[in-house]
């Protein structure tokens, strides 16, 4: 049975466009920290840093795939703001402050914004029609750099 959902799961990630896999990671790290933020508010230390370890491990992937050759105007601030929230979730964790954490997955949400605006743009030139998307959304994120 294992085998078969994580069959589903892979076909399921390969079919997906650069700008839809992005928008996975995103919401997967906001919702690792609200987790972290809420098992630190209930006193639930060990499953806080679970939870922001994994928030991490999100982000660091997030920094990991930036390609700073071919979108480095782009590239460049946002890995320093991923390292900043690296840094920022590390100190939250070993302090077990949920704001902290909350205040990262606010910075995320407004990031995810900007994806998700940039998935809704139409091409060019078309009428707007939903098969126009997933080719707009992967051209773009070319441009943006982000190698999800």
């Amino acid at each position: 049975m294992k085998k078969g959902f994580e069959t589903y799961q892979a076909t399921q990630v390969l079919g997906m466009s650069q700008v839809d896999l992005i928008l996975t990671v995103y919401k997967g790290t906001i919702a690792y920290l609200e987790q972290a933020a809420g098992h630190f508010r209930d006193g639930r230390l060990e499953a806080g840093k679970t939870a922001g370890g994994k928030a991490r491990q999100c982000l660091v992937h997030l920094y990991t795939t930036l390609d700073m050759k071919k979108g480095a105007a782009v590239a460049q601030p946002l890995g320093k703001l991923y390292a900043y929230m690296i840094e920022e979730i590390d100190m939250a964790v070993a302090g077990a402050k949920s704001e902290q954490l909350e205040h990262i997955a606010g910075l995320l949400r407004t990031i995810k914004e900007g994806w998700d605006g940039l998935k809704a743009r139409p091409a060019a030139g078309s009428a707007g029609d939903g098969a126009s998307r997933p080719a707009t959304a992967d051209r773009n994120a070319g441009r943006l750099a982000v190698i999800a």
